[in-house]
């Protein structure tokens, strides 16, 4: 969408222009024209996106918008061709000695002018072209604010399907209509009841069979009110009026409702449900400043207040000031799934040829009634054959928009994306460059939102690039939009992934929008406009010369699914392509080195080589001034060459193995110049004489900070180094393996109060007295620590402790949990050889959900409730 497009650039153009880095005169002062005009236009562009999702407006907008998209990703290659120019004219002054130096000069002089007259004739271009983008805008009738929903047709019409459901079509709804009937019949003040789930999940359907069922038996009055993103404020209040006019048959009251201010809206509305037991049902709700609007409205007496919505906090909010319930929809359990599928796909039974087929349909919906019921409709008008079936199976994501059986389908998923902001459109629309039900690292997925500039830089207000990611993720999930694929567990998200039709949805949006393009077969040609680039299948050299013309516009690429028979070759080719290249990921692909066309991707911020079988990192790589993010974990890099010092942007390092122990690098005298480094796991000591742990200390910007190897000498230096990282939140520590070496950790007298997580591998004997002053910490693992003294008298008031590991680390025979010792526990995991009895008094660990007992004592004594969490 050209919002995407032009914010995106707009982001990177500001700083541009601010620092004014390189930048020639002419240059800057044609960058700063085409700013204003960039900002002109943003403010329409929300209006343009959401008018061209309307097929009645014509082409028109279409045009107007893909044209503007266009422009923006001209004014981004010419940012990036100008500053790989410059560059590379310093990478080249670097190479010449004192002798060459005026031949350098020279050349660079003379190449300067012809590119400098270059970019500025694009650049009087571009500012040409949107100055007619500018004027036309009017003359398309565009709105500086979001106009109203585009598909309010398709809308009504679903919402209306929603509510006049037979009940024989009805499948898997009596739990969920018996838990609401009972919240509705309670007794009490006014609650709120709220029923959270995505688009399509059946809410309305439901609440609307109990609201039929009990509005006349146990309330003396009732309305039904649709909000949608339209309904708000004063006119929410007036149509909940008349929906009560309407019930009393009083016809003469329209006027005096348009003629209520809001005041009055709101004391007629308390003196009408006074002393009355009401039912209301609020359908659709998606913003919380809904609740002010009604609040006050609605007495505290005997009233009852159903709101359905897809966002849990709207759902919460709505409770902040008396009783509460809320239901979280579930997706259909595979055997009602099935009934329901078979139901509308072919009542009078599935024959046996399609059987496996159909399964796979209905596993693709995940649950989600509407999806089966759309796709089931549209099989219903094909003949029952498999190769016809296998078709529709084949075609879904092109008839997805197209087909009218799926257009309510589409339809739901498109009203949760045009809902979100810029930033969360983008993040969403990153899933399509993973193959389908590809289950994503968190982390990965967060490092590489950040490397694309769509996460917001909030630093000014205390938070990091990663704790803003971060949220952008909390609300996907929140918003149902993405799915938890996988949890640490302490309960921290660690794997998220998209259902099968998001991703189809999600795919088709990206070609609409030319965010990416994905090869999934060998015929592939890469398109000019291609700036992210996932290849899902082998390469060969045929497609890739092919295409390699249009390689030099892309900033992002990822490979999946590459086999080992696809020659190491092929690789440096393909970067050999990528002039512009900023991100690179080949986590999980056969590489074995690093190509040397690497070193010229001079634009690079992210470079992702995890579980590759890359042994070495070539000193080319000082020549990537930009990168940020270098990802060597699980790979066979064991020292790094001292030219990874010339790299202040990076923020995060990952260089470390674990397979049956953890191995870490080896960095060379320097490291100290990089201060803007927030995460290096893990260093390898070993060889240190003190001058890499002494050279932390200037790593004041660091949050996560692992150390293997580490000799008794440097202990003091390292616990100085610990105290100047005041932003530390994750301390992993492993000591020397010698028998007579034990490590106090003592002399950290003032610990990062911010620390969340600590990992301490190696003899103790004592635990340090600072851990148990730590406020925030959530997750201690202790291996092989040898303590003689009890670790729980000094740790049981932890509030915020939520997983405790101890694996080896205790030496004594007993261990005893008394009441109200460790009371937001959530998971403990204890493998103590010289174990006799464990034992955990009633009221000790409330709220326990795992106990892991790796060796299991001769006496266990436990509630009968923990006795089932253990897991040996």
């Amino acid at each position: 969408m050209a919002e995407i497009a032009v914010n995106l650039v707009t982001d990177k153009l500001i700083p541009l222009l601010e620092n004014e880095v390189n930048l020639a005169n002419d240059v800057c002062s044609q960058l700063v024209l085409v700013k204003v005009q960039l900002r002109l236009i943003r403010a329409y562009l929300k209006d343009a996106d959401s008018k061209a999702e309307i097929v009645k407006t014509g082409n028109v907008v279409k045009e107007w918008v893909t044209q503007m998209r266009e422009v923006s990703f001209h004014i981004e290659d010419v940012i990036d061709e100008y500053l790989y120019l410059e560059d590379n004219m310093l990478q080249g002054k670097d190479l010449y000695g004192v002798v060459g130096m005026i031949v350098c000069k020279i050349y660079d002089f003379l190449r300067s002018v012809i590119a400098h007259h270059g970019i500025s004739a694009q650049l009087g271009e571009i500012e040409k072209k949107l100055e007619e983008l500018n004027k036309a805008k009017e003359a398309y009738g565009l709105s500086s604010s979001a106009s109203e929903s585009s598909g309010d047709t398709t809308l009504h019409y679903l919402r209306q399907g929603a509510l006049f459901v037979e009940d024989d079509q009805l499948v898997g709804v009596e739990p969920t209509k018996q838990v609401l009937t009972n919240w509705l019949l309670e007794n009490g003040s006014r609650t709120v009841i709220s029923v959270v789930g995505d688009g399509g999940f059946g809410k309305t359907t439901i609440v609307n069979k109990v609201f039929n069922e009990q509005k006349e038996k146990h309330f003396d009055c009732y309305a039904w009110v649709t909000v949608s993103q339209s309904l708000g404020g004063k006119n929410l209040l007036k149509t909940l009026r008349r929906r009560f006019y309407e019930e009393a048959n009083d016809k003469n009251a329209t006027k005096e409702i348009s003629d209520m201010d809001n005041d009055t809206l709101v004391r007629k509305l308390r003196e009408y449900l006074h002393e009355k037991s009401y039912m209301i049902v609020f359908d659709d709700v998606w913003e919380e400043s809904f609740w002010g609007d009604v609040e006050y409205a609605l007495p505290r007496g005997k009233g009852k207040i159903i709101i359905t919505t897809r966002y849990k906090k709207v759902a919460e909010f709505c409770g902040r000031s008396g009783p509460i319930h809320v239901h979280d929809m579930e997706p259909l359990s595979p055997d009602d799934a099935w009934k329901l599928f078979c139901s509308k796909a072919c009542p009078e039974g599935c024959p046996d040829d399609l059987k496996e087929l159909s399964l796979q349909f209905v596993n693709k919906c995940n649950g989600l009634p509407l999806a089966i019921v759309a796709i089931a409709g549209l099989l219903s008008t094909k003949n029952k054959s498999v190769l016809e079936w296998k078709k529709v199976y084949d075609s879904l994501r092109s008839k997805l928009s197209s087909d009218p059986y799926l257009s309510s389908l589409h339809q739901v998923l498109s009203e949760s994306y045009q809902d979100l902001s810029y930033n969360l459109k983008s993040c969403l629309l990153y899933f399509g460059l993973f193959p389908e039900d590809y289950s994503i690292s968190c982390v990965r997925l967060v490092n590489l939102w950040i490397a694309e500039g769509f996460v917001e830089n909030k630093e000014n207000e205390g938070q990091t690039l990663e704790e803003v990611a971060e949220e952008y993720l909390s609300e996907l999930i929140a918003r149902n939009l993405v799915k938890v694929a996988k949890k640490y567990s302490y309960g921290r998200v660690r794997n998220c992934r998209v259902h099968d039709l998001m991703h189809n949805f999600i795919l088709k949006k990206c070609e609409e929008l030319k965010f990416c393009q994905v090869k999934k077969s060998e015929e592939f040609k890469l398109q000019e406009w291609t700036r992210r680039l996932s290849i899902d299948t082998y390469i060969d050299d045929v497609s890739l010369e092919r295409s390699v013309a249009n390689y030099r516009l892309t900033r992002s690429c990822f490979h999946f699914n590459i086999t080992h028979d696809m020659p190491t070759s092929i690789f440096e080719s393909l970067f050999s392509s990528f002039k512009l290249l900023v991100r690179l990921d080949c986590e999980n692909t056969p590489l074995s080195y690093l190509p040397k066309a690497v070193g010229n991707l001079l634009h690079l911020k992210y470079l992702n080589l995890r579980n590759t079988s890359v042994e070495m990192i070539p000193k080319f790589i000082g020549k990537l001034k930009n990168l940020e993010t270098l990802d060597l974990k699980n790979t066979y890099v064991r020292e790094l060459p001292i030219e990874i010092n010339k790299l202040t942007k990076l923020r995060l390092l990952l260089v470390y193995h674990t397979d049956s122990h953890i191995l870490g690098v080896k960095l060379k005298e320097g490291i100290g110049h990089l201060r803007a480094l927030q995460k290096l796991r893990m260093v390898d000591a070993s060889d240190d004489e003190d001058s890499i742990i002494r050279e932390l200390q200037n790593l004041k910007q660091m949050r996560h900070l692992g150390i293997c190897m580490l000799n008794k000498e440097n202990e003091e230096l390292l616990c100085s180094a610990i105290e100047s990282m005041t932003n530390l939140c994750t301390l992993a520590i492993k000591f020397m393996s010698k028998i007579d070496q034990v490590l106090h950790l003592e002399s950290l007298r003032d610990p990062p109060q911010h620390l969340q997580r600590i990992y301490l591998y190696g003899r103790l004997e004592k635990l340090p007295n600072w851990i148990s002053k730590l406020k925030n910490l959530a997750r201690l693992r202790l291996y092989q620590s040898g303590l003689i003294e009890d670790p729980l008298p000094l740790l049981k008031d932890l509030s915020t402790l939520l997983e405790f590991d101890l694996w080896e680390s205790y030496e004594g025979n007993e261990l005893y949990f008394q009441k109200g010792w460790f009371m937001n526990l959530k998971v403990l995991k204890v493998g103590l050889s010289t174990l006799v009895t464990f034992k955990i008094d009633e009221g000790a660990m409330p709220h326990l959900q795992l106990l892991e007992l790796s060796i299991r004592p001769e006496t266990v004594q436990v509630p009968t409730h923990i006795q089932q969490l253990i897991k040996s």
